[in-house]
Parts: C-alpha cells; sequence; structure tokens
C-alpha cells in the first residue's frame, strides 16, 4: 500500500512538473506600458573597432536620442558571429537584450553548421540599417573590365580571385557565376579585403570580391577600379559601373546588418526599437557621419527584412543540397 502511494505521489509530481514547463512555454510576456525603463543591451558578434561594431554603435547613440533609454553594445566575438546569435536566442524576451545580425552569414550557420543551436524560428526580427553589396575589383590599370572579361580570360591561362573563404556567401556567389560560365577561377582564401587587396596590388591574385564600402577607400586613391557589383540595381557610389545581372549574370550577394530579438519579445516592444532606429537613420547628423564610415544605409521595417531574411534562407537551403560551397 506504501509502495502504491509512493508512486502516485511520484506520478503526481512529474504531471506537476510537466504542467508549470507547458504553462511557462506557453506564457506570453506581459506588456508593460512604461517600457523602456532602463537601458537595452545589444549583442554584437564581433571585435570592438571593426566594421560591425563601429556600425552598431553609431546607429545606437543615435536611435537613444528617439527610444528614451540608452543602447549599450556588448561584444560576442568568435566563430563568425554564431556565439552571439546563439546568446542572443536564449536571452530573455523582455525587451532588454537585442542582437546586431549579419545576413547571410546569419543564415549559413544552421544550414551549415550541424552543431547551431540557433535557427530563424528562434529570433524576431526588427530591421536593417544597410545593405552592402559584394563587388569585383581589379587593379586600376588592368585589361579587365567586366567579369565576362575575367572569364573570358580564365579560359586560356589560369586566374586567380581572392575571397573571404569557403562557407561564406561570397564563395556561394563564385559557385553560381561558374555554374553558369562553366568555367572555374583559381579562388584564394583571405582573412579580411585588406590582406586581398595587397595581394591584389602586388599581383599575386588577379581580382578580389569585397564588399562595396570596403571598396571606396581602394578607388578614391586610384589603386583599384570596380568591374561589377551584385545588387539588383546599380550603387549610388558607383552609377557607373554595371550589376552582375547586366552583364548576362543572374546572381546576387547583399550583407546585411540589422538588428534582431529573442523569439517571444512582444510586438509593442519590438515597434519601439524599430521606431527609434528609422528615426536616428533620419537624422541629419547620424547620415553626415554615415558617411564618413562609407555606409550604404538602407532602412527595412520588421516586415519587410523579415521576407529578406526568409527569402535568403530558403536560397541557403537549396543550394546547400547541391553540396557545400
Amino acid at each position: 500500500m506504501k509502495i502504491k502511494k509512493r508512486i502516485l505521489a511520484l506520478l503526481l509530481s512529474i504531471f506537476t512538473i510537466f504542467g508549470l514547463i507547458g504553462c511557462s512555454q506557453g506564457k506570453e510576456v506581459k506588456v508593460d506600458p512604461k517600457y523602456p525603463k532602463k537601458p537595452v543591451e545589444v549583442i554584437v558578434g564581433f571585435s570592438a573597432g571593426g566594421g560591425t561594431d563601429a556600425c552598431a554603435r553609431l546607429v545606437f547613440q543615435y536611435a537613444g536620442k528617439y527610444f528614451g533609454q540608452k543602447f549599450a553594445i556588448v561584444n560576442r566575438p568568435g566563430a563568425s558571429g554564431e556565439i552571439a546569435w546563439t546568446e542572443l536566442s536564449k536571452a530573455p524576451t523582455d525587451g532588454y537584450t537585442i542582437g546586431f545580425i549579419n545576413p547571410p552569414t546569419f543564415n549559413s550557420h544552421p544550414v551549415q553548421r550541424p552543431g547551431c543551436k540557433y535557427s530563424m524560428d528562434s529570433f524576431k526580427i526588427i530591421a536593417n540599417m544597410v545593405t552592402d553589396p559584394a563587388c569585383f575589383v581589379v587593379r586600376a590599370n588592368s585589361p579587365i573590365n567586366s567579369v565576362n572579361d575575367l572569364y573570358d580570360m580564365a579560359k586560356n591561362k589560369n586566374i586567380s580571385i581572392g575571397y573571404s573563404g569557403p562557407g561564406t556567401s561570397e564563395s556561394l556567389m563564385l559557385r553560381q557565376i561558374e555554374e553558369i560560365k562553366k568555367i572555374n577561377l583559381d579562388k584564394i582564401p583571405y582573412d579580411g579585403s585588406a590582406p586581398s587587396v595587397v595581394a591584389l596590388l602586388g599581383g599575386h591574385v588577379d581580382s578580389v570580391v569585397m564588399n562595396v564600402s570596403e571598396a571606396i577607400t581602394y578607388t578614391v586613391d586610384g589603386s583599384l577600379k570596380l568591374i561589377a557589383v551584385s545588387s539588383r540595381d546599380r550603387v549610388e557610389a558607383f552609377p557607373e559601373v554595371s550589376t552582375l545581372a547586366e552583364q548576362g549574370l543572374e546572381v546576387y550577394n547583399e550583407a546585411y546588418r540589422g538588428v534582431a530579438a529573442p523569439a517571444g519579445i512582444p510586438d509593442e516592444y519590438i515597434a519601439k526599437i524599430e521606431d527609434s532606429i528609422k528615426k536616428a537613420l533620419q537624422d541629419p547628423e547620424f547620415i553626415s557621419k554615415a558617411k564618413t564610415q562609407n555606409l550604404p544605409l538602407d532602412y527595412m521595417g520588421s516586415e519587410e527584412f523579415t521576407n529578406i531574411i526568409l527569402g535568403i534562407d530558403s536560397t541557403l537551403r537549396e543550394e546547400f543540397k547541391k553540396g557545400e560551397w
């Protein structure tokens, strides 16, 4: 009889525990009408002083003016952003922790890395601030004036191109072009644009793929020239440079810098953060400072940016089925 009572008590305890878990998982966050009451942490997945960090600090310096509280940047570098985005996915949903995201790298980890502990369902997307397409650059005195020239030259001799390495969006873009052109370039990975440009200027590679914002400095001083951009439209900084699509290559590669929150955060909080970012990007003083950083500003609200991210996710998954890039 005592054994039966113990079993019954144990079962009741188990049911109670699972009942509490179910209630806590289904419980919605209570909206605080006085939100925000304190500063909001912004997790950044890259080191202080880098391009992403500088962008985040500038944006949220001005967003704080319109938000009513300050935003505090917290750097969590490592694993190309995966450490930060995993931490963000597990953060409280009280509106006081958000994170900077860098699609398509943000999308690629769950697709390529079996141990990745977050997915797109782990987040609620807030806004995008910057859209920075990739571009192809060559030495200023190079006879190469288009991507087609680059690949045509590869028919007769070995042509090399510097890029950011396997598993990146640049790698995917190059693979897509190779499928169209039926020609492979000798792809040389570099840790960032600076060493790849040194190699290009030294004649060690024939071309380099980098972001438009990174290329501006080298074109102003006359070292390099752009031969294509990977955006859907020509970019404001280089209106004379044609897109890959205009050169007959329906391939696109744009890097985004935006913000997300852990899934479960109330829509009311999202709206307030989104509004502060939108107003910051319209601030004349901010716009002036953004130009000094060569930031290609491109505001998108939550709904539009969410659709972009879901589209990227779908494309990456389809490409991954063909094999790793």
